[in-house]
């Protein structure tokens, strides 16, 4: 029963320090899809094809969702604002992240090609930073991740 009991705290702690990690990275994979969608949209809107509709349609990661969301809210009859705040729901506490999407979408629909590719270069600007934040944060959740393991393999030492 005790070696039970042992096994389940070093599982709990190395559970705990692999939540901690994916939390982390999981801010770099959101950073990493923008920067990809939005990469893929500045090359649309440079090239001049498409409308907003069109364009979204082509995105595969978060840039695609964000621009869905945007569009069926405007769609509804909502503000330009109200409809940025919603589309930018899921970047809640990225901080740079969210300041910059937020800056990208408010007046989007009424954006000329040239305002398009302005907002695009901006916004690509703010997630370069915001990468280089998170990859930091991402070697500190390898750290929480070995720390975890190595915190529920002390304990279990102790406790045997």
């Amino acid at each position: 029963m005790k070696t039970a009991g042992v096994a389940l705290l070093f599982g709990l702690c190395c559970m705990i320090g692999f939540q901690l990690g994916r939390k982390k990275t999981g801010r770099l994979k959101t950073i990493r899809s923008l920067r990809s969608d939005l990469q893929l949209f500045s090359e649309r809107v440079g090239s001049g094809c498409g409308t907003l509709t069109e364009l979204q349609g082509e995105l595969n990661g978060m840039l695609g969702e964000i621009l869905k969301t945007y569009l069926d809210m405007l769609k509804e009859g909502k503000g330009e604002a109200y409809a940025a705040e919603c589309a930018i729901e899921e970047l809640r506490g990225s901080g740079t992240v969210e300041a910059g999407t937020r800056m990208f979408l408010t007046g989007l629909s009424t954006a000329s090609r040239i305002d398009l590719i302005r907002r695009t270069q901006t916004l690509v600007t703010m997630l370069e930073r915001a990468e280089e934040e998170a990859e930091t944060a991402a070697k500190q959740a390898r750290v929480l991740q070995i720390s975890g393991v190595l915190t529920g393999a002390g304990l279990a030492i102790l406790l045997l």
